[in-house]
């Protein structure tokens, strides 16, 4: 009774139900409500630049965990990512934003998925499948290129797609979104893709770099940056009172005490020679420098061997000479990346300070931007005089910039260099004669029977002479030495004697006394204004007609045999109207044929019948090829 009564009325027994709920659970399979992970969405259902990005994630990451020794902090990871960036050659992100990526990879059991960039997982989830490949297709085709067309444009171009497309549709016309929506899309893009796109990786990779931090010195000369620049100031003639234009100047800068170690200033544009001249300038000893300037208070004590040497990529620091020369005088070359400023940024910064410091207050400084100029002319205006300039600099460098506080007044330049215990090593004596040597211009050439020839020049020595008396030739028959030559000097060179390993002086054969005092650089010059006289002496018509002469008077010669009617199915040998034609002496001064002209009827085919003896003893001596 009571049972029926609960089944009108709906009373449920709550024990007796849940005693039933008990026996249906035992009966229901355990996974039914479990989320079938098969269904889980894998990497290769996201746009390609999103697994790559994932995946770039997890490169990083693996590589830090093979490479870490310790906690996930700055400390410990700074360095594994300045080292992922060149082995890998990926832009390495922050250290914080490496330790959240692990953190996420962690806890998600080491799954690539928790990588997604979060922005691939964005968006209203119920937008029509249509509208949202119109949206991919505006954005893809007007706002991801090089043209960069503006949001707005872009917008313009996804709204008439729609509008197109739904003249087609009769039920379920696509719905447009609106312009806000369609900006929030385009800003929930990933940056640095979008500046792939639109300005190019290069500059991507600039914008979002992770600035590395520099190598820090721990004693004077380790750690030397060298760059050019042009000084911003027109120059006067000493004798002339002319202006020169401007200078470039060669620094190279100690990253441990902060003094310019060295320098050179000439009016030519960088080469090998600036470098040289920089670097001789830095490797030596300087205390020249109070008797050719009174003026100046204070000593330059820098110099000697440098351990890493810190250049760009300009041309002349990728020279063989440079490479050569600075093999036993430097521990290492380093070259600077493009677009990596941070590694050499203590010379541009020096650079910034001599101009502000010194160059900026000189009359005839010269503007980047011509519209700065106004009514100024600094040709006009120039009047320091060049070697008024070498001692100011010499002097901002030794008594004002070596003397003065950084920005920060940490340290004194003159005084950070006397701090060091460990000094380099010094040139002196004759170490310093053959640095200079050393940083000479490589060739390597032949010694022949006239000695060496180099520069458009003949260089010989009876020591030379020797030397290719006793030495053996290679597979050619040619002997090959290394030379080096003095760029500021090319009266002589410097041939390197392998087998005695030792550099002789081999001077220029020159009885005239034109390479005495030459430079490389001059002679070239003069060089090429001797081949343009020449040119200039050259009758390019003439020399056309006179070929064209010769050329049309050979093939009368070549027509007149083929078409010769006497002319027999056989003709004499070569050899034997070779030597005829010695004989009687053909040629500028004899006759033109080897038939007499003495009344004979002989033909010069009876000549040759008539076969003169002569032995081949008496034509030995000449050669018929």
């Amino acid at each position: 009774m009571t049972s029926d009564f609960d089944d009108v009325f709906g009373f449920i027994d709550e024990m007796e139900a849940s005693a039933k709920e008990v026996e249906l659970a035992t009966q229901i399979p355990s996974d039914l409500f479990e989320e079938d992970k098969s269904y889980l969405p894998s990497i290769d259902t996201y746009p390609v630049k999103t697994q790559q990005e994932a995946l770039r994630r997890l490169k990083v990451i693996q590589f830090t965990e093979k490479r870490l020794k310790g906690g996930w902090t700055e400390k410990n990871l700074v360095p594994i990512l300045n080292q992922a960036e060149q082995e890998l050659g990926l832009s390495p992100p922050s250290w914080r934003v490496l330790a959240g990526w692990k953190k996420m990879y962690f806890e998600s059991g080491r799954s690539v998925l928790s990588l997604i960039p979060k922005h691939a997982q964005k968006g209203n989830r119920t937008v029509h499948t249509d509208s949202q490949s119109l949206i991919d297709e505006a954005i893809e085709k007007k706002y991801l290129t090089k043209e960069r067309l503006s949001v707005a444009e872009t917008y313009r171009y996804y709204k008439s797609r729609v509008i197109k497309a739904n003249q087609e549709i009769v039920e379920g016309k696509i719905k447009r979104i609106s312009q806000r929506a369609f900006y929030d899309r385009v800003n929930s893009l990933p940056p640095y893709d979008v500046a792939v796109e639109r300005y190019g990786k290069r500059h991507a990779d600039r914008e979002f770099r992770s600035v590395g931090q520099q190598i820090e010195a721990t004693k004077p000369m380790e750690y030397v940056e060298i760059d050019h620049t042009p000084v911003p100031v027109i120059l006067i003639d000493d004798e002339l009172d002319i202006p020169l234009g401007r200078p470039y100047l060669t620094m190279l800068y100690d990253r441990f005490s902060k003094c310019i170690v060295g320098f050179s200033v000439n009016f030519r544009e960088p080469s090998f020679d600036s470098v040289r001249k920089a670097l001789l300038s830095t490797l030596l000893d300087k205390s020249w420098i109070k008797d050719k300037f009174p003026s100046i208070t204070n000593d330059w004590p820098c110099h000697g061997k440098i351990d890493y040497l810190v250049v760009d990529n300009g041309a002349e620091f990728w020279s063989d000479s440079l490479e050569d020369s600075l093999r036993p005088l430097v521990s290492d070359i380093q070259y600077s990346q493009a677009a990596k400023p941070w590694r050499k940024t203590g010379i541009e910064k020096l650079f910034d300070q001599l101009n502000k410091g010194l160059v900026n207050a000189l009359p005839g400084k010269t503007f980047a931007n011509p519209t700065q100029l106004k009514d100024y002319d600094p040709k006009k205006e120039s009047a320091v005089r060049v070697s008024v300039f070498m001692e100011l600099i010499h002097k901002w460098v030794i008594d004002r910039y070596h003397m003065d506080s950084d920005s920060r007044e940490r340290n004194v330049p003159y005084h950070k260099w006397h701090e060091s215990k460990w000094l380099p090593n010094f040139y002196q004596g004759q170490a310093a004669a053959e640095l200079r040597i050393e940083l000479g211009l490589l060739r390597h050439r032949t010694i022949g029977i006239a000695g060496i020839r180099l520069h458009n020049l003949r260089y010989q020595s009876d020591e030379l002479i020797e030397y290719r008396k006793y030495n053996s030739v290679n597979s050619q028959g040619k002997l090959f030495v290394r030379t080096k030559t003095d760029p500021s000097d090319i009266s002589a060179i410097y041939v390197f004697l392998e087998s005695e390993k030792k550099y002789i002086k081999v001077p220029a054969v020159d009885n005239s006394g034109y390479t005495n005092g030459l430079s490389l650089f001059e002679h070239e010059r003069i060089q090429r204004v001797r081949r343009l006289n020449t040119r200039s002496l050259v009758n390019e018509e003439s020399l056309a007609d006179t070929y064209l002469y010769m050329e049309a008077l050979i093939e009368g010669e070549a027509e007149r045999m083929r078409s010769s009617k006497n002319k027999k199915l056989t003709q004499p040998k070569t050899g034997n109207t070779s030597k005829i034609a010695k004989y009687r002496d053909v040629g500028t001064e004899g006759p033109g044929s080897i038939v007499r002209k003495n009344g004979s009827s002989n033909s010069a085919l009876n000549v040759v019948s008539t076969q003169l003896s002569l032995d081949d003893d008496d034509l030995e001596d000449i050669e018929g090829y």
